[in-house]
């Protein structure tokens, strides 16, 4: 966690307190704007780490924030109060977020623009039975339109390949980071885009 900070943002517009405390935070956040459209803040007011005045900010919204290493954040809906899955369930689950991994990985590496490595973006992406991609939201920019044509072309094409497992949370939050300075990723690597996790 990091030091306790002071904060005086009064309950507002969602996105005008999310632009507030990025700028007192230093911390990009990644959302789709019609995550935060139609909701209200709460008042944060007083000395707080940055995590937990962003989680007293978001009361009440049905959104939660999930940390990158690089101190950036997403915003995602809350997920419902149910039961981690539980055996073999657990176990499917897993296995199929490592197979989402890899077929993203596999998807941007074969679009022009698109190859991972040197920009960070986020996306919800919504599975079909048929493990072809439903849909999805990127949550931002990557960096430039013609990154983020790349990136949608690549999303659209995804398909993991594999029927969804049983009780599959959805959507799919994908987190795709940048490699560290002077490391080129190379597409037939181990590095992969992160599939952080389903939410309801």
């Amino acid at each position: 966690m990091s030091a306790p900070m002071s904060f005086d943002i009064p309950a507002q517009q969602l996105a005008s307190a999310l632009e507030r405390y990025g700028d007192a935070t230093g911390r990009e956040v990644l959302y789709s704007p019609a995550l935060a459209q139609g909701r209200t803040s709460e008042a944060v007011k007083g000395s707080f780490e940055p995590e937990t005045a962003l989680q007293l900010l978001l009361a009440g919204t049905g959104l939660t924030a999930r940390f990158l290493k690089d101190g950036s954040f997403v915003l995602a809906p809350a997920p419902e109060a149910v039961g981690p899955p539980e055996g073999s369930a657990a176990a499917l689950a897993r296995q199929y977020y490592g197979v989402v991994q890899a077929r993203l990985r596999d998807a941007l590496c074969r679009t022009n623009g698109a190859r991972p490595g040197s920009y960070r973006v986020a996306a919800l992406v919504w599975i079909a039975p048929s493990g072809a991609v439903a849909r999805f939201e990127r949550l931002g920019s990557a960096g430039t339109a013609e990154l983020d044509r790349g990136i949608d072309s690549a999303l659209r094409q995804f398909s993991v390949g594999a029927p969804v497992p049983l009780g599959f949370a959805q959507p799919v939050l994908i987190v795709v980071l940048p490699q560290a300075s002077g490391v080129t990723m190379s597409c037939g690597a181990t590095a992969l885009p992160q599939a952080v996790g389903g939410v309801r």
